[in-house]
């Protein structure tokens, strides 16, 4: 075929297509999710800063913590296979691979006291991956999912996406106000309506910080059981609390994992670009997402890379010391929040997690702090970007400790000062 013969086929593809319109071929998720991304957390990204900005938006592992050298030796182990064994660079399967499924049960099984073996662990596309299959094995266009509010965006996002109808529940220092639940069902039951998940957050709430205390732990898995609804458990920050405070009991070993679905993530507790976590569930309920995944399964190369780093019980060890450095950032951010910004903020301090959660004073709104934060040179999350509704009940900011220096995070309670000093002062002006 000549250059001129290709150049005319294209000429004329073009033409066809522009006569075209691309939404009668979208998709209605497509078609709903317009604008935003996986993460979206209601950046305002028009406004210039004075100086170069401290970013506290999203919760990334510190950058100091990432294990390169010891990533770098297990891949040279995952590759170092006999010339006949191909097994980490072909396709994995459904479920993933199930050494480093073992390892995550084992670790499963020492830390939340719930003997379980690698059968109750599949591999996926890190934790929303797992929360995308989940909705494509359980949840029909027009189900409700009961969501926390405030709660992660990104989840939000990914509920729309499958067509579900998101209901709120609220959120107080506790967790979950988890006495509202079952009116919240039967209300919703009598209007005709099934709801299918319950989506919590229950260890180090993003964005509020919180966990879900023990009692509330408990009858939220009666509650949903007595109805028939999921419970869907996100916990991507669970191994992340601080020394000192022990791990609260794991929804999953409560309920001996009926009508209960985990997802975590090496995500938080590695890095984000490994892109790998896992559902943890009863064989039955994995059985029912493996038959709507047809992506072929995932890396069974960085799977057996992951395996060869945890399995001496390095990742315990990287974990451990990422544990007290995160600790000390809190620590930093909370006592110049203190010295700084008194007059401006409240908060409570996490038990762990990446994420402080500042209740804002003196009438100021979450929208124009934000902004006015940014043209200072702070870039932090508004509190509306994580209700169901875009609404915030209150005036909030989300301040993730994890990913800048504990020298940045004392500067970035100065600009947020700042920031609150002129507003308040053009309110009262």
């Amino acid at each position: 075929m000549t250059v001129d013969s290709t150049r005319s086929l294209a000429d004329e593809a073009a033409r066809q297509w522009a006569e075209r319109e691309l939404d009668d071929m979208t998709s209605a998720a497509a078609k709903y999710l317009t604008t935003g991304s996986a993460t979206d957390w209601g950046m305002a990204t028009t406004i210039e800063s004075v100086v170069p900005p401290i970013t506290l938006g999203s919760g990334i592992p510190d950058p100091t913590t990432l294990p390169r050298q010891a990533l770098a030796e297990a891949m040279a182990r995952a590759v170092d296979t006999d010339a006949l064994d191909d097994s980490p660079l072909r396709y994995g399967g459904p479920e993933g691979y199930e050494p480093l499924r073992d390892i995550i049960a084992q670790r499963y099984t020492r830390d939340r006291g719930f003997a379980v073996g690698p059968e109750y662990f599949l591999l996926t596309n890190g934790s929303a991956g797992a929360i995308d299959q989940i909705c494509a094995a359980f949840v029909t266009p027009g189900d409700v999912i009961i969501t926390e509010a405030p709660t992660f965006s990104g989840t939000l996002r990914t509920f729309r996406g499958h067509s579900a109808e998101i209901v709120p529940i609220d959120m107080d220092e506790h967790g979950m106000v988890v006495e509202d639940l079952e009116p919240l069902i039967e209300q919703l039951t009598a209007q005709g309506k099934r709801v299918k998940l319950i989506y919590t957050i229950s260890n180090f709430h993003n964005p509020m910080g919180v966990t879900l205390s023990q009692p509330r732990r408990e009858e939220l898995i009666r509650v949903a059981a007595r109805h028939g609804a999921f419970v869907l458990d996100d916990d991507a920050y669970g191994d992340l609390y601080f020394p000192g405070w022990d791990r609260p009991p794991a929804l999953s070993a409560l309920s001996e994992c009926n009508g209960v679905i985990t997802v975590g993530t090496f995500s938080k507790i590695i890095a984000t670009g490994l892109r790998v976590g896992w559902i943890h569930a009863t064989p039955e309920v994995l059985d029912r997402v493996t038959r709507v995944r047809f992506e072929m399964g995932n890396s069974p190369l960085l799977q057996k890379m992951l395996y060869e780093f945890a399995k001496d019980g390095q990742l315990d060890r990287h974990i451990e010391s990422m544990r007290k450095l995160y600790l000390r950032k809190l620590d930093a951010l909370c006592d110049s929040l203190r010295e700084h910004c008194e007059p401006y903020v409240k908060f409570r301090r996490p038990y762990g997690g990446f994420f402080l959660w500042v209740d804002l004073l003196g009438g100021l709104d979450g929208r124009e702090v934000q902004q006015a934060a940014i043209a200072e040179g702070l870039i932090a999350a508004a509190g509306y970007g994580f209700f169901p509704d875009r609404v915030d009940r209150g005036d909030h900011m989300r301040l993730s400790f994890s990913w800048v220096s504990e020298e940045e995070l004392v500067e970035s309670a100065k600009r947020l000062a700042t920031a609150c000093e002129k507003l308040s002062a053009r309110t009262t002006g």
